[in-house]
């Protein structure tokens, strides 16, 4: 069964994202794989985010990393995996882990900077993290279909399969997921029952700046006219406020003020507004990323761009190529 933009996607987490020398998504208990088997199709879609676990680069913690599309087919991960990448498993002693799997068919990367805990928050509970990285959930459908239509991604080879763009001898372009699967009208998978009750309210964007001693944060000296800030959604700018200053003495001079709020009517608008500013503070607007949600960048520059994203400007704030 093909797919298309409305498939469910599964998420789980892992320790890093390296389909072109891994191709397969395994599971060290059989038990687990064969639960998945019995909730998914014949081809399943499944983002990755990387894992809070000691072996994740931080850099990599909690972040978006890729989307697998994996095959229903039981398998040893043994065939699908480079042999750079046995002799490491082998050193690490972890030759018996993940060996009961399914292939992988395709991969996509993304190189932006997306924190699945702000970009997936009905599905996702950090308070759940340990669980989720071992057995995966569903994302909602309406955090599914912004995956796959609003998020660029880069498909990358996958080990097993046949390489990528051999004909054009070119690297792959950023591009929507669901711009490149088949069409379908068909159920992909089976869901199960269930019900939850979300209470949704308004949500500010804020543009928030480190104006004394930033050059201390960032590690390095902030050039003239630029400034370390910090982009984010809160439904309470005040006491967002109140902890993004948490740390600092009642009686210290420095600390972060909010420089520019925008009103949205709900939470899923002003998180797509963050996202926005997040991919074109850097590609359109020469910022300097941090990780997460920290830039080095021109003020003036940053509130040109907030000012874009403000729903006072009526601006259409859907990704297009």
């Amino acid at each position: 069964m093909s797919l298309d933009a409305s498939s469910p996607v599964w998420l789980t987490g892992f320790w890093g994202f390296d389909p072109e020398e891994w191709g397969a998504f395994g599971f060290t208990d059989p038990l687990d794989r064969d639960r998945l088997f019995s909730l998914i199709g014949q081809r399943q879609l499944v983002c990755i985010y990387g894992a809070a676990s000691p072996e994740t680069d931080s850099k990599l913690v909690h972040h978006l990393l890729g989307v697998l599309e994996v095959e229903r087919l039981p398998i040893d991960s043994w065939d699908r995996i480079s042999d750079a990448k046995k002799e490491e498993t082998i050193q690490l002693g972890r030759h018996e882990k993940w060996r009961h799997a399914m292939p992988v068919r395709r991969a996509w990367r993304t190189k932006h900077t997306l924190d699945v805990k702000q970009v997936f928050p009905k599905s996702y509970d950090s308070s759940k993290g340990r669980y989720i990285a071992r057995f995966g959930t569903w994302l909602t459908p309406d955090e599914a279909r912004w995956l796959l239509e609003k998020v660029p991604f880069v498909e990358t080879n996958v080990y097993g399969e046949k390489p990528i763009n051999v004909e054009e001898n070119k690297p792959s372009e950023e591009d929507f997921i669901a711009s490149s699967l088949n069409p379908s009208k068909g159920i992909f998978a089976a869901f199960g029952d269930r019900s939850y009750e979300t209470r949704d309210k308004p949500h500010a964007l804020y543009l928030a700046q480190f104006p004394e001693a930033a050059d201390l944060l960032v590690g390095h000296t902030v050039p003239i006219g630029a400034g370390l800030i910090k982009i984010g959604i809160s439904g309470d700018i005040k006491n967002r406020l109140k902890a993004l200053n948490l740390s600092f003495p009642q009686t210290s001079i420095i600390g972060w003020k909010i420089k520019r709020t925008a009103k949205f009517s709900n939470r899923n608008d002003a998180a797509e507004a963050e996202i926005q500013f997040k991919l074109r503070a850097v590609d359109q607007f020469g910022a300097t990323s941090l990780g997460k949600e920290f830039f080095v960048m021109d003020m003036h520059k940053a509130e040109i761009l907030f000012n874009e994203l403000s729903p006072i400007t009526g601006l259409d704030l859907r990704t297009r190529p």
